[in-house]
């Protein structure tokens, strides 16, 4: 079985929370396995939020791990259907 570290994204996934976002997922890829997201409280989110898990996505790759959801909002679903990043993200249909 493979270890996972969960990461809560909070209410805003979002340029004004990158920040506090990008030292939990490096906290999370530094305990190794899948990085585990909890996206059920995201309320608003934009391409700099999706920018970081994109590159998340892509560093994962590298150690042959994966984004995994434990739960996505409404709005999650919504913004990526539009931009179309849901594979990219690794969102589950």
């Amino acid at each position: 079985m493979t270890d996972t570290s969960p990461v809560n994204c909070g209410n805003r996934l979002s340029i004004d929370q990158a920040e506090a976002l990008l030292e939990k997922l490096e906290t999370a890829v530094q305990a190794g396995g899948d990085v585990v997201l909890d996206g059920s409280e995201v309320q608003y989110s934009d391409t700099a939020g999706y920018q970081l898990l994109i590159s998340l996505r892509k560093t994962l790759e590298t150690t042959g791990n994966s984004i995994q959801w434990h739960a996505v909002s409404d709005n999650i679903r919504e913004i990526t259907g539009y931009l179309g990043l849901k594979q990219a993200i690794n969102l589950p249909d």
